[in-house]
């Protein structure tokens, strides 16, 4: 088995470039908007994490030659996949709280695109701790016929399948508008990890913080008292159980 089935190969720019991208979509983006667009609910915030952080790729990384934003649709959500074409490797970003429970979702009726992305993608990778399969949680698993559509359908043409591409998960987990964990991770079809690399070096301690929370917070005081007190205790990437299966299963 070649190493490339068996290791995460780590393009350090660009991994630098997609931590930054989820810290600013978790944290000062969301400072950013409870600051000039607050309203009386701020249920937007659920899905604010995914879309900053998918708009931060698309301004921060994308160059329109190595580095490529892939578009999809599930039904109304709209998912985003990174391209790297000099290496030949695709990148999602999910919490790794949603990661855990996308294996685990019964009934569904297409498959979730990360299981088309691994089966086509990484389907010569093996962990060599193998845990689970799709079958050991009960669940129906998808043909090759079904998961390769699939896979040609979120790729639209711009993925060749016999390119030999390798798919890499970036899961996180944030705690007060900051990253409390992240890691790179290369899975095999199954969801079982073949290899895993952490990436909190990549992590910049925000000592503007120091000041700048508590200015905005100070600002929001004098407008609404009430807010304010809340804003405190708004969590970057509000409970990681998003369910992003809900929003494109």
């Amino acid at each position: 088995m070649s190493n490339r089935n068996k290791k995460v190969c780590l393009n350090e720019s660009l991994v630098r470039l997609i931590v930054h991208a989820i810290e600013k979509g978790i944290g000062s983006d969301i400072l950013d908007y409870l600051s000039d667009h607050r309203k009386k609910t701020n249920n937007a915030l659920l899905q604010m994490p995914g879309d900053n952080i998918n708009t931060n790729l698309d301004e921060m990384v994308a160059d329109g030659e190595n580095y490529e934003i892939l578009s999809f649709n599930r039904f109304v959500w709209e998912g985003c996949i990174l391209i790297d074409r000099e290496n030949r490797i695709t990148y999602n970003i999910t919490s790794q709280a949603n990661l855990k429970l996308i294996p685990r979702k019964k009934g569904r009726t297409i498959p979730h695109y990360l299981q088309s992305l691994l089966f086509v993608e990484n389907n010569e990778c093996k962990s060599p701790y193998h845990q689970m399969t799709f079958e050991d949680f009960g669940i129906v698993t998808f043909d090759t016929e079904a998961l390769t559509d699939d896979f040609l359908s979120i790729s639209d043409g711009r993925i060749d399948i016999n390119e030999d591409y390798r798919h890499y998960v970036i899961a996180y987990t944030a705690r007060n508008r900051e990253i409390e964990d992240i890691q790179i991770l290369l899975l095999d079809k199954d969801f079982n990890t073949v290899d895993e690399q952490s990436l909190m070096e990549y992590v910049k301690p925000d000592f503007s913080k120091l000041t700048t929370t508590d200015n905005h917070t100070e600002e929001l005081m004098v407008k609404n008292p009430g807010v304010a007190k809340n804003l405190v205790s708004v969590k970057a990437g509000i409970k990681p159980k998003l369910k992003e299966e809900e929003k494109q299963a």
